[in-house]
């Protein structure tokens, strides 16, 4: 079988505005919000990142990078004082800015965001690498680091290429992301002691096999799979039907680096 590329250097490379027009589809919002029901991902996350904060000497400033619907964004922003967002949907910002007016919102990609000196006591950026070429994601990390205070953290969450859902990938894309290859690299850069790995696994589970496989739609990012509907309906049922409906596990990683004086 071809298998079709996503998760690689020519559609990592989709641009901020192919991105932007996706997240407007209104086919793409209603698998989001299918997605958000059904997984267990967002409490998982939020008790890891709890950890991290629960660690921090200062809790002053928040920055988000690529917030989404601020799904994670709001209830991490009430460990902090001051919350910036970056969030290069237009819709998605505005949402921000009427339903959390007292968060400052940057509506632009982050490669285009000038923050100046600021520094940010933790930073976060969950399932956003996959939208940058790989060849880029160090020096995307390294400016988010030059924006990291000396003793903050910097939370990097990204899917595992390993387990149910990596299956579900490959079988009809190239996920290859070395994640072993980007934390020596990591480690390379800002030292064995400042870089560490923690890893969850999240459960999706669906009463239908209609919702499940708006969910990989979802999951497979790429609007052009909606033509493979059909198959990946059939992977799914074959694969993931238990005797109350329909169930994935997503193993995910969260890749923390630690400011230079970061306890």
């Amino acid at each position: 079988m071809t298998k079709d590329l996503l998760y690689n250097e020519a559609t990592a490379a989709t641009s901020a505005e192919e991105m932007v027009e996706m997240e407007e589809d209104g086919e793409y919002r209603r698998q989001l919000a299918l997605f958000s029901q059904s997984s267990t991902e967002k409490g998982i996350e939020l008790v890891r990142i709890g950890e991290i904060i629960a660690r921090l000497d200062r809790r002053g400033s928040f920055l988000d990078i690529g917030a989404g619907g601020g799904h994670l964004t709001i209830p991490v922003s009430t460990s902090f004082d001051a919350t910036t967002v970056v969030e290069p949907n237009a819709k998605q910002a505005a949402y921000l800015r009427r339903r959390c007016p007292q968060f400052r919102i940057i509506n632009d990609a982050w490669d285009n965001v000038a923050l100046g000196s600021e520094r940010f006591d933790f930073i976060l950026c969950s399932h956003v690498l996959y939208y940058i070429a790989e060849g880029k994601w160090l020096d995307t990390i390294a400016k988010m680091y030059t924006h990291l205070d000396d003793r903050g953290c910097l939370a990097i969450v990204i899917q595992s290429p390993i387990g149910e859902v990596a299956e579900f990938f490959n079988y009809f894309t190239d996920y290859d992301v070395n994640i072993l290859s980007l934390w020596r690299d990591l480690i390379e850069i800002y030292g064995d002691g400042a870089v560490s790995v923690r890893y969850f696994i999240n459960e999706i589970f669906t009463e239908n096999i209609a919702d499940m496989t708006a969910i990989g739609l979802f999951l497979l990012i790429d609007r052009r799979f909606r033509e493979r509907e059909a198959e990946i309906r059939a992977y799914l049922a074959e694969r993931h039907r238990t005797l109350e409906g329909y169930r994935i596990k997503q193993e995910e990683i969260l890749l923390v680096i630690e400011g230079k004086d970061a306890s």
